[in-house]
Protein backbone atom coordinates (compact mmCIF):
# COMPACT_ATOMS: atom_id res chain seq x y z
CA UNK A 1 0.00 0.00 0.00
CA UNK A 2 1.30 3.45 -0.98
CA UNK A 3 2.24 5.82 1.47
CA UNK A 4 0.34 9.52 0.68
CA UNK A 5 0.02 11.08 3.44
CA UNK A 6 2.24 14.00 2.90
CA UNK A 7 0.30 16.64 0.75
CA UNK A 8 3.53 18.38 -0.62
CA UNK A 9 6.68 17.16 -1.60
CA UNK A 10 8.52 20.06 -0.66
CA UNK A 11 10.54 18.38 1.99
CA UNK A 12 12.18 16.33 -0.25
CA UNK A 13 14.31 19.18 -1.61
CA UNK A 14 14.46 21.26 1.47
CA UNK A 15 15.86 18.94 4.57
CA UNK A 16 17.02 19.77 7.62
CA UNK A 17 20.04 17.72 7.61
CA UNK A 18 20.90 14.66 5.76
CA UNK A 19 22.35 11.55 7.07
CA UNK A 20 24.43 9.25 4.93
CA UNK A 21 23.62 5.29 7.00
CA UNK A 22 25.91 2.88 5.57
CA UNK A 23 28.80 4.52 4.02
CA UNK A 24 31.99 2.43 3.73
CA UNK A 25 34.74 3.63 6.18
CA UNK A 26 37.42 2.06 3.95
CA UNK A 27 39.70 4.39 1.95
CA UNK A 28 39.19 4.52 -1.70
CA UNK A 29 36.78 4.87 -4.19
CA UNK A 30 33.75 3.05 -2.90
CA UNK A 31 30.06 4.16 -4.76
CA UNK A 32 29.20 5.27 -1.51
CA UNK A 33 31.58 7.94 -0.71
CA UNK A 34 30.08 9.30 -3.78
CA UNK A 35 27.14 10.45 -2.11
CA UNK A 36 29.30 12.82 0.69
CA UNK A 37 32.04 13.51 -2.11
CA UNK A 38 28.35 15.27 -3.81
CA UNK A 39 27.23 16.58 -0.81
CA UNK A 40 31.18 18.56 -0.13
CA UNK A 41 30.98 19.73 -3.78
CA UNK A 42 27.42 21.28 -3.73
CA UNK A 43 28.26 22.65 -0.41
CA UNK A 44 25.31 21.50 1.84
CA UNK A 45 25.05 23.88 4.07
CA UNK A 46 23.31 21.84 6.99
CA UNK A 47 23.94 19.25 9.22
CA UNK A 48 25.61 16.15 7.91
CA UNK A 49 25.48 12.71 9.51
CA UNK A 50 27.41 9.66 8.65
CA UNK A 51 26.53 6.58 9.85
CA UNK A 52 28.80 2.73 10.21
CA UNK A 53 28.89 0.13 12.53
CA UNK A 54 32.39 1.09 13.07
CA UNK A 55 32.98 4.76 13.98
CA UNK A 56 35.79 6.75 13.26
CA UNK A 57 35.84 10.22 11.32
CA UNK A 58 35.64 10.46 7.37
CA UNK A 59 36.88 13.69 5.77
CA UNK A 60 36.50 16.01 9.29
CA UNK A 61 32.75 14.09 9.33
CA UNK A 62 32.61 11.63 12.62
CA UNK A 63 30.79 8.47 11.97
CA UNK A 64 28.09 7.67 13.70
CA UNK A 65 27.95 3.73 15.19
CA UNK A 66 24.19 3.72 14.87
CA UNK A 67 21.38 6.33 13.55
CA UNK A 68 19.94 5.99 16.97
CA UNK A 69 23.49 7.70 18.32
CA UNK A 70 22.88 10.70 16.50
CA UNK A 71 22.26 13.68 18.66
CA UNK A 72 19.22 15.20 18.20
CA UNK A 73 16.56 14.88 15.33
CA UNK A 74 17.09 13.50 11.70
CA UNK A 75 15.35 14.29 8.42
CA UNK A 76 16.39 13.29 4.99
CA UNK A 77 18.49 9.97 5.39
CA UNK A 78 20.21 8.14 2.38
CA UNK A 79 20.12 4.55 3.13
CA UNK A 80 23.27 2.63 2.03
CA UNK A 81 22.56 -0.90 3.76
CA UNK A 82 22.31 -3.70 2.14
CA UNK A 83 18.59 -5.14 0.84
CA UNK A 84 18.29 -7.18 4.31
CA UNK A 85 19.04 -3.98 6.91
CA UNK A 86 16.92 -1.89 4.53
CA UNK A 87 13.21 -2.05 6.32
CA UNK A 88 15.26 -2.22 9.83
CA UNK A 89 16.64 1.08 8.94
CA UNK A 90 13.50 2.91 8.21
CA UNK A 91 11.88 1.58 11.70
CA UNK A 92 15.50 3.00 13.27
CA UNK A 93 15.40 6.40 11.13
CA UNK A 94 11.79 7.09 12.26
CA UNK A 95 12.18 6.62 15.93
CA UNK A 96 14.51 9.98 14.82
CA UNK A 97 12.33 11.66 12.98
CA UNK A 98 12.98 11.17 9.84
CA UNK A 99 10.56 12.23 6.84
CA UNK A 100 12.42 9.75 4.16
CA UNK A 101 14.78 7.46 3.07
CA UNK A 102 16.15 7.51 -0.23
CA UNK A 103 17.54 3.71 -1.05
CA UNK A 104 20.62 3.44 -3.32
CA UNK A 105 20.61 -0.15 -2.13
CA UNK A 106 19.46 -2.57 -4.77
CA UNK A 107 18.76 -6.26 -4.79
CA UNK A 108 14.91 -5.58 -4.26
CA UNK A 109 12.12 -6.55 -6.99
CA UNK A 110 14.26 -5.74 -9.67
CA UNK A 111 15.96 -9.22 -9.10
CA UNK A 112 12.04 -10.73 -9.69
CA UNK A 113 13.38 -12.94 -7.19
CA UNK A 114 10.16 -13.55 -4.74
CA UNK A 115 12.63 -13.49 -1.59
CA UNK A 116 13.57 -9.97 -2.84
CA UNK A 117 10.12 -9.14 -3.90
CA UNK A 118 8.63 -9.44 -0.14
CA UNK A 119 12.33 -7.65 1.26
CA UNK A 120 10.75 -4.65 -0.49
CA UNK A 121 6.93 -5.20 0.20
CA UNK A 122 8.42 -5.18 4.11
CA UNK A 123 10.23 -1.89 3.40
CA UNK A 124 7.03 0.14 2.52
CA UNK A 125 5.26 -1.79 4.44
CA UNK A 126 7.26 -0.62 7.48
CA UNK A 127 7.54 3.18 5.82
CA UNK A 128 3.78 3.27 6.02
CA UNK A 129 3.39 2.15 9.13
CA UNK A 130 5.97 4.84 10.38
CA UNK A 131 5.04 7.44 8.66
CA UNK A 132 8.30 7.71 6.50
CA UNK A 133 8.34 8.46 2.78
CA UNK A 134 10.71 6.22 0.56
CA UNK A 135 12.54 7.41 -2.65
CA UNK A 136 13.78 4.29 -4.53
CA UNK A 137 14.98 1.69 -3.94
CA UNK A 138 17.98 0.96 -6.42
CA UNK A 139 18.19 4.98 -7.23
CA UNK A 140 20.69 7.99 -7.28
CA UNK A 141 18.22 9.95 -5.83
CA UNK A 142 17.76 13.98 -5.56
CA UNK A 143 19.98 17.15 -7.29
CA UNK A 144 19.07 20.27 -6.39
CA UNK A 145 21.47 23.16 -6.92
CA UNK A 146 19.53 25.34 -5.16
CA UNK A 147 19.41 23.17 -2.11
CA UNK A 148 22.57 22.16 -2.35
CA UNK A 149 21.88 18.60 -2.59
CA UNK A 150 24.08 16.33 -4.93
CA UNK A 151 24.84 12.27 -5.53
CA UNK A 152 27.80 13.50 -7.40
CA UNK A 153 31.05 15.91 -7.08
CA UNK A 154 31.05 16.45 -11.19
CA UNK A 155 27.32 18.03 -11.16
CA UNK A 156 27.21 22.08 -11.79
CA UNK A 157 25.92 24.21 -8.56
CA UNK A 158 24.10 26.56 -10.91
CA UNK A 159 20.71 26.15 -11.05
CA UNK A 160 18.57 25.89 -14.06
CA UNK A 161 14.99 25.68 -15.42
CA UNK A 162 14.64 22.07 -16.28
CA UNK A 163 13.53 19.45 -13.95
CA UNK A 164 14.41 15.42 -14.90
CA UNK A 165 12.59 12.34 -13.37
CA UNK A 166 14.32 9.59 -14.16
CA UNK A 167 13.87 5.95 -13.73
CA UNK A 168 17.29 5.09 -14.04
CA UNK A 169 20.21 6.36 -11.89
CA UNK A 170 22.63 6.33 -14.30
CA UNK A 171 20.42 7.67 -16.92
CA UNK A 172 19.89 10.97 -15.04
CA UNK A 173 24.00 11.06 -14.84
CA UNK A 174 24.26 11.08 -18.40
CA UNK A 175 21.21 13.48 -19.40
CA UNK A 176 22.63 16.00 -16.74
CA UNK A 177 26.57 15.77 -17.66
CA UNK A 178 25.82 15.58 -21.61
CA UNK A 179 23.08 18.83 -21.17
CA UNK A 180 25.85 20.96 -18.40
CA UNK A 181 28.21 20.61 -21.24
CA UNK A 182 25.86 22.53 -23.49
CA UNK A 183 24.71 24.70 -21.25
CA UNK A 184 21.95 23.40 -19.79
CA UNK A 185 21.12 24.20 -15.83
CA UNK A 186 18.76 22.29 -13.72
CA UNK A 187 16.15 22.85 -11.03
CA UNK A 188 15.42 19.29 -9.98
CA UNK A 189 16.64 16.05 -10.85
CA UNK A 190 15.34 12.91 -9.31
CA UNK A 191 16.27 9.39 -9.60
CA UNK A 192 13.49 7.14 -8.09
CA UNK A 193 13.87 3.96 -9.30
CA UNK A 194 11.86 0.68 -8.05
CA UNK A 195 9.56 3.96 -7.10
CA UNK A 196 7.64 1.79 -4.32
CA UNK A 197 6.47 4.45 -2.53
CA UNK A 198 6.94 8.21 -4.05
CA UNK A 199 6.92 7.22 -7.71
CA UNK A 200 6.67 9.46 -10.77
CA UNK A 201 2.92 10.60 -10.88
CA UNK A 202 4.15 11.83 -7.45
CA UNK A 203 6.75 13.54 -8.86
CA UNK A 204 5.17 14.94 -11.64
CA UNK A 205 2.06 16.56 -9.89
CA UNK A 206 5.04 18.14 -7.86
CA UNK A 207 7.09 19.38 -10.60
CA UNK A 208 4.15 20.89 -12.97
CA UNK A 209 3.51 23.23 -10.11
CA UNK A 210 6.96 24.15 -8.84
CA UNK A 211 8.05 27.79 -9.50
CA UNK A 212 11.76 26.99 -10.18
CA UNK A 213 11.04 24.16 -13.15
CA UNK A 214 10.00 25.58 -16.66
CA UNK A 215 10.82 22.52 -18.80
CA UNK A 216 10.20 18.88 -17.92
CA UNK A 217 11.85 15.77 -18.98
CA UNK A 218 10.96 12.31 -18.48
CA UNK A 219 12.72 8.90 -18.71
CA UNK A 220 10.24 6.77 -17.92
CA UNK A 221 10.48 2.46 -17.60
CA UNK A 222 6.67 1.95 -16.74
CA UNK A 223 4.21 3.36 -14.14
CA UNK A 224 2.85 2.46 -11.22
CA UNK A 225 -1.43 3.90 -11.80
CA UNK A 226 -1.79 5.00 -15.57
CA UNK A 227 -4.68 6.74 -15.03
CA UNK A 228 -3.30 9.06 -12.23
CA UNK A 229 -0.13 9.25 -14.80
CA UNK A 230 -2.05 10.09 -17.77
CA UNK A 231 -3.63 12.97 -15.11
CA UNK A 232 -0.76 14.21 -13.69
CA UNK A 233 0.55 14.51 -17.85
CA UNK A 234 -2.15 16.46 -18.99
CA UNK A 235 -2.11 18.79 -15.90
CA UNK A 236 1.84 19.10 -16.60
CA UNK A 237 1.35 19.81 -20.19
CA UNK A 238 -0.96 22.76 -19.96
CA UNK A 239 2.00 24.34 -18.19
CA UNK A 240 4.78 23.52 -19.35
CA UNK A 241 6.88 21.74 -22.66
CA UNK A 242 6.99 18.12 -21.20
CA UNK A 243 9.45 16.04 -22.89
CA UNK A 244 9.46 12.26 -22.73
CA UNK A 245 11.94 9.18 -23.13
CA UNK A 246 10.11 6.17 -22.42
CA UNK A 247 12.41 3.08 -22.27
CA UNK A 248 11.80 -0.65 -23.20
CA UNK A 249 9.76 -0.13 -26.31
CA UNK A 250 11.00 -3.34 -27.70
CA UNK A 251 10.44 -6.87 -26.44
CA UNK A 252 14.14 -6.93 -25.84
CA UNK A 253 14.40 -3.93 -23.62
CA UNK A 254 10.72 -4.36 -22.05
CA UNK A 255 13.19 -7.56 -20.32
CA UNK A 256 15.93 -5.20 -19.60
CA UNK A 257 13.66 -2.83 -17.72
CA UNK A 258 11.87 -6.31 -16.10
CA UNK A 259 15.18 -6.46 -14.36
CA UNK A 260 16.26 -2.76 -13.84
CA UNK A 261 13.46 -1.06 -12.06
CA UNK A 262 10.92 -4.36 -11.96
CA UNK A 263 8.71 -1.50 -14.13
CA UNK A 264 6.08 -3.46 -16.85
CA UNK A 265 7.07 -1.44 -19.65
CA UNK A 266 3.46 -0.87 -21.98
CA UNK A 267 3.25 -0.85 -25.57
CA UNK A 268 4.87 1.33 -27.85
CA UNK A 269 1.48 2.52 -29.39
CA UNK A 270 -0.10 3.07 -26.01
CA UNK A 271 2.78 5.60 -25.53
CA UNK A 272 3.14 6.90 -28.63
CA UNK A 273 -0.77 7.68 -28.74
CA UNK A 274 -0.28 9.44 -24.90
CA UNK A 275 2.15 11.78 -26.33
CA UNK A 276 0.72 12.52 -29.42
CA UNK A 277 -3.03 13.03 -27.15
CA UNK A 278 -1.29 15.44 -24.59
CA UNK A 279 1.35 17.60 -26.73
CA UNK A 280 4.53 15.77 -25.54
CA UNK A 281 7.83 16.26 -27.15
CA UNK A 282 8.29 12.52 -27.59
CA UNK A 283 12.16 11.63 -27.90
CA UNK A 284 13.81 8.22 -28.73
CA UNK A 285 17.36 8.74 -26.91
CA UNK A 286 19.11 11.03 -24.42
CA UNK A 287 21.03 12.82 -26.86
CA UNK A 288 18.04 13.67 -28.86
CA UNK A 289 16.10 14.83 -25.17
CA UNK A 290 19.56 17.28 -24.80
CA UNK A 291 19.11 18.59 -28.31
CA UNK A 292 15.41 19.62 -27.60
CA UNK A 293 16.39 21.25 -24.24
CA UNK A 294 19.43 22.65 -25.78
CA UNK A 295 16.70 24.15 -28.53
CA UNK A 296 13.85 24.68 -25.85
CA UNK A 297 16.63 26.80 -23.64
CA UNK A 298 18.84 29.01 -26.29
CA UNK A 299 17.05 29.15 -29.41
CA UNK A 300 14.13 31.60 -29.48
CA UNK A 301 11.28 30.61 -31.19
CA UNK A 302 11.58 31.09 -34.99
CA UNK A 303 8.41 33.13 -36.56
CA UNK A 304 8.52 30.26 -39.09
CA UNK A 305 10.18 27.48 -40.71
CA UNK A 306 12.87 29.50 -43.59
CA UNK A 307 16.55 28.75 -42.44
CA UNK A 308 19.61 30.05 -43.85
CA UNK A 309 22.44 27.38 -44.05
CA UNK A 310 25.76 29.19 -43.60
CA UNK A 311 28.86 27.17 -43.70
CA UNK A 312 31.47 25.72 -45.74
CA UNK A 313 31.94 22.69 -48.15
CA UNK A 314 29.46 21.81 -51.16
CA UNK A 315 29.09 18.27 -49.94
CA UNK A 316 28.18 19.63 -46.35
CA UNK A 317 26.37 21.95 -47.62
CA UNK A 318 24.26 19.48 -49.35
CA UNK A 319 23.35 17.12 -46.37
CA UNK A 320 22.55 19.64 -44.70
CA UNK A 321 19.82 20.71 -46.91
CA UNK A 322 18.86 17.63 -47.52
CA UNK A 323 18.22 16.99 -43.48
CA UNK A 324 16.73 20.12 -43.10
CA UNK A 325 14.25 19.75 -45.87
CA UNK A 326 13.20 16.06 -45.25
CA UNK A 327 12.14 17.05 -41.20
CA UNK A 328 9.83 19.53 -42.62
CA UNK A 329 12.01 22.65 -42.44
CA UNK A 330 12.66 25.10 -45.41
CA UNK A 331 15.45 26.40 -47.46
CA UNK A 332 14.77 28.62 -49.94
CA UNK A 333 16.99 30.17 -52.36
CA UNK A 334 18.15 33.60 -51.94
CA UNK A 335 17.24 36.56 -53.77
CA UNK A 336 19.13 37.89 -56.59
CA UNK A 337 19.51 41.52 -54.60
CA UNK A 338 20.49 39.97 -51.78
CA UNK A 339 22.89 37.95 -53.23
CA UNK A 340 23.99 41.39 -55.30
CA UNK A 341 24.63 43.08 -52.57
CA UNK A 342 27.15 40.03 -50.76
CA UNK A 343 28.83 39.87 -54.15
CA UNK A 344 30.49 43.06 -53.94
CA UNK A 345 32.61 41.98 -51.46
CA UNK A 346 32.59 38.14 -51.91
CA UNK A 347 34.87 36.49 -54.79
CA UNK A 348 33.11 34.23 -57.06
CA UNK A 349 35.20 31.46 -57.11
CA UNK A 350 34.41 28.85 -53.90
CA UNK A 351 31.80 30.50 -52.76
CA UNK A 352 27.89 29.46 -53.60
CA UNK A 353 25.45 32.25 -52.71
CA UNK A 354 22.35 30.69 -52.86
CA UNK A 355 20.79 28.94 -49.86
CA UNK A 356 22.75 26.67 -48.61
CA UNK A 357 25.57 29.50 -48.33
CA UNK A 358 29.02 27.63 -49.50
CA UNK A 359 31.49 30.02 -48.11
CA UNK A 360 33.81 27.78 -48.43
CA UNK A 361 37.08 30.50 -49.54
CA UNK A 362 35.80 33.50 -47.94
CA UNK A 363 34.61 32.05 -44.88
CA UNK A 364 38.37 32.57 -43.36
CA UNK A 365 37.52 35.85 -43.80
CA UNK A 366 35.74 37.15 -40.23
CA UNK A 367 34.63 40.51 -41.34
CA UNK A 368 33.18 39.15 -44.70
CA UNK A 369 31.21 36.63 -42.84
CA UNK A 370 29.82 39.16 -40.53
CA UNK A 371 28.83 41.51 -43.15
CA UNK A 372 27.44 38.36 -45.17
CA UNK A 373 25.37 37.50 -42.12
CA UNK A 374 23.83 40.63 -41.14
CA UNK A 375 22.52 41.29 -44.80
CA UNK A 376 21.18 37.43 -44.79
CA UNK A 377 19.13 38.07 -41.53
CA UNK A 378 17.98 41.40 -42.73
CA UNK A 379 16.20 39.32 -45.42
CA UNK A 380 12.41 39.26 -44.44
CA UNK A 381 12.44 35.80 -46.34
CA UNK A 382 14.27 34.25 -43.51
CA UNK A 383 13.17 33.02 -39.88
CA UNK A 384 16.57 31.65 -38.40
CA UNK A 385 20.06 30.43 -39.18
CA UNK A 386 22.22 28.07 -39.00
CA UNK A 387 26.13 28.17 -39.05
CA UNK A 388 27.87 24.55 -39.88
CA UNK A 389 31.36 23.71 -38.91
CA UNK A 390 33.26 20.92 -40.26
CA UNK A 391 36.93 21.04 -39.81
CA UNK A 392 37.13 17.63 -40.78
CA UNK A 393 36.58 17.73 -44.32
CA UNK A 394 40.00 19.77 -44.61
CA UNK A 395 42.83 18.54 -46.19
CA UNK A 396 45.01 20.62 -43.37
CA UNK A 397 43.54 20.28 -40.50
CA UNK A 398 45.87 22.83 -37.83
CA UNK A 399 45.59 25.67 -39.63
CA UNK A 400 41.73 24.93 -40.46
CA UNK A 401 41.23 24.57 -36.90
CA UNK A 402 43.26 27.45 -35.97
CA UNK A 403 41.01 29.56 -38.02
CA UNK A 404 37.83 28.19 -36.93
CA UNK A 405 38.69 29.30 -33.51
CA UNK A 406 39.22 32.68 -35.57
CA UNK A 407 35.90 32.86 -36.99
CA UNK A 408 34.06 31.80 -33.56
CA UNK A 409 35.49 34.47 -31.99
CA UNK A 410 34.25 36.72 -34.39
CA UNK A 411 30.61 35.16 -34.26
CA UNK A 412 30.46 35.39 -30.54
CA UNK A 413 31.31 38.99 -30.64
CA UNK A 414 28.60 40.13 -33.06
CA UNK A 415 25.95 37.39 -32.60
CA UNK A 416 23.90 39.39 -30.14
CA UNK A 417 23.06 42.38 -32.73
CA UNK A 418 21.68 39.30 -35.09
CA UNK A 419 18.07 40.20 -35.86
CA UNK A 420 16.87 36.24 -36.22
CA UNK A 421 17.54 33.49 -34.02
CA UNK A 422 20.84 31.66 -34.42
CA UNK A 423 22.24 28.12 -34.13
CA UNK A 424 25.18 26.36 -34.51
CA UNK A 425 26.54 22.66 -36.04
CA UNK A 426 30.13 22.00 -34.99
CA UNK A 427 30.56 18.21 -35.33
CA UNK A 428 32.98 16.28 -33.40
CA UNK A 429 35.98 15.41 -34.17
CA UNK A 430 38.67 13.28 -32.02
CA UNK A 431 42.23 15.02 -34.61
CA UNK A 432 43.73 16.54 -31.68
CA UNK A 433 43.97 20.01 -33.43
CA UNK A 434 40.18 19.88 -34.71
CA UNK A 435 39.08 18.72 -31.40
CA UNK A 436 40.41 21.37 -29.50
CA UNK A 437 39.14 24.04 -31.79
CA UNK A 438 35.77 22.64 -31.93
CA UNK A 439 35.55 22.30 -27.93
CA UNK A 440 36.77 25.43 -27.67
CA UNK A 441 33.78 26.87 -30.41
CA UNK A 442 31.75 24.77 -28.02
CA UNK A 443 32.34 26.47 -24.92
CA UNK A 444 32.16 30.06 -26.53
CA UNK A 445 28.59 29.20 -27.48
CA UNK A 446 27.62 28.06 -24.24
CA UNK A 447 29.00 31.30 -22.91
CA UNK A 448 26.59 33.01 -25.44
CA UNK A 449 23.60 31.15 -24.93
CA UNK A 450 23.56 29.84 -28.26
CA UNK A 451 22.69 26.42 -29.38
CA UNK A 452 25.10 24.47 -30.78
CA UNK A 453 24.21 20.92 -32.07
CA UNK A 454 26.70 17.59 -33.26
CA UNK A 455 25.10 17.20 -36.20
CA UNK A 456 23.04 18.42 -39.26
CA UNK A 457 20.54 15.76 -37.94
CA UNK A 458 20.48 16.69 -34.99
CA UNK A 459 20.11 20.29 -35.64
CA UNK A 460 17.22 19.83 -37.97
CA UNK A 461 15.23 17.09 -35.75
CA UNK A 462 15.29 19.40 -32.67
CA UNK A 463 14.28 22.58 -34.22
CA UNK A 464 11.53 20.74 -35.78
CA UNK A 465 10.37 19.36 -33.26
CA UNK A 466 9.81 22.41 -31.14
CA UNK A 467 8.40 23.88 -34.11
CA UNK A 468 5.79 21.45 -34.31
CA UNK A 469 5.29 21.69 -31.05
CA UNK A 470 4.61 25.74 -30.87
CA UNK A 471 2.45 25.64 -34.13
CA UNK A 472 -0.06 22.52 -32.09
CA UNK A 473 -0.51 24.58 -28.62
CA UNK A 474 -0.47 28.00 -30.09
CA UNK A 475 -1.53 29.37 -26.69
CA UNK A 476 1.49 27.19 -24.60
CA UNK A 477 3.05 28.79 -22.29
CA UNK A 478 6.19 27.83 -24.55
CA UNK A 479 5.29 30.75 -26.85
CA UNK A 480 3.96 33.44 -24.14
CA UNK A 481 7.36 33.24 -22.28
CA UNK A 482 9.30 33.59 -25.55
CA UNK A 483 7.02 36.82 -26.01
CA UNK A 484 5.00 35.40 -29.38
Amino acid sequence: MKNTHQPSLDFLFNPNSITLAGITTAEGGHWTRTFLEGLIASEFDRPMYLVNPKGGEIKGHKVYTSVTDIPGSIDYVIGLVNAQRAAKLVEECAEKGARVVHFCTAGFSETGEEERIRLESELVEVAHRKGVRIIGPNCMGIYSPKSRMSFTPTFPNESGPVGVISQSGGNSIYIVRQAALRGVRFSKVISYGNACDIDESDLLEYLADDADTEVLALYIEGIKDGRRFRRALEQATKKKPVIMLKGGNTEGGARAVAGHTAALAGSRAAWDALCKQLGIISVSSIEEMVDVLVTLLFLPLPKGRNAVLFGAGGGASVLITDEFENRGLRVPALPQEIVAQIREFTPVAGNILRNPVDYSQAIMNPEGVRKTLEIILMWEGTHFLVVFVRTGQFVHAGPLAARTSSLAAMFFANQRSFPKPVAVVLELSIEPHEADAIATAIRGCVVSRLPVYYSFAAAANAINLILTHAENRPDHRLRRRLGL
